[in-house]
């Protein structure tokens, strides 16, 4: 009679345990929260300062003759900018405008025989105007570049009196890499190649005398590497860009 009770009372306890677990509510799993990462955000005003080292070609024609020199040199300056970074986009938009001063220079000789002397052709600052569109890797940055670029020339040639220099307009292009050193410096390695247009240094009329044909063109363009560091104001983070899980 006891064994039977017992097996009763164990079959009532089995069932109502298996009818709790029945009602019970099935857990929810959920993903952790995600961890926000803070990018670093290239927009924002800077300044700066570079040095860099230069080399290209002189070029002239007139007096019957044309001229192709090489000439090279160093040069340091300053520069100034500014970008946008969208929050969540890698693409960085910006603008920015350099002046330098320069040391290229070139002497030639000339000997046609309708004018036999010496010369010499120097570059003695160049500047651009530029807009800049980068992609950006966090704290690292490659742009390409591109826009206006002005330069000051100046030609001396022996036996005349005169020495000339002119203002060149031309162009420029090149590209650069970027990276952020500290929160609101960074530093830059930039490539660019400037073309300058020609301007006419002796016309026709020199020291009072009308000579027939006696223009004397000259252009020049070289290729430039600078190493640059940039302060950024209003530097920030984007806590939006990227996060991990």
């Amino acid at each position: 009679m006891l064994r039977k009770l017992a097996i009763t009372a164990a079959a009532a306890f089995v069932s109502c345990a298996v009818a709790q677990a029945a009602d019970m509510p099935k857990p929810v799993y959920r993903a952790p929260p995600p961890v926000v990462v803070a990018a670093y955000n290239w927009s924002g005003f800077y300044i700066g300062g570079n040095v860099g080292y230069g080399t290209g070609d002189v070029s002239a024609n007139g007096w019957g003759e044309g001229l192709s020199k090489s000439f090279n040199g160093w040069f340091a300056g300053g520069q100034l900018g500014w970008n946008w970074q969208a929050v969540g986009s890698p693409w960085v938009w910006g603008f920015e405008a350099d002046w330098q001063g320069a040391d290229f220079e070139s002497d030639f000789t000339l000997a046609n025989g309708f004018f036999n002397g010496s010369g010499f052709s120097r570059l003695n600052w160049f500047a651009t105007a530029r807009g800049r569109v980068g992609y950006a890797w966090d704290r690292v940055m490659f742009y390409t570049t591109g826009g206006f670029a002005w330069a000051e020339n100046e030609i001396g040639i022996s036996g005349l009196v005169e020495t000339k220099s002119f203002t060149h307009t031309g162009w420029t292009i090149g590209a650069g890499l970027e990276w952020a050193l500290v929160n609101n410096w960074t530093v830059k390695l930039e490539y660019l190649f400037l073309d300058f247009g020609s301007k006419e240094y002796f016309p026709n009329t020199i020291n009072g005398l009308n000579i027939n044909d006696l223009g004397f063109n000259a252009d020049a363009d070289i290729h430039t590497i600078k190493l640059g560091l940039n302060y950024r104001f209003g530097y920030g983070k984007d806590p939006y860009v990227a996060a991990r899980y």
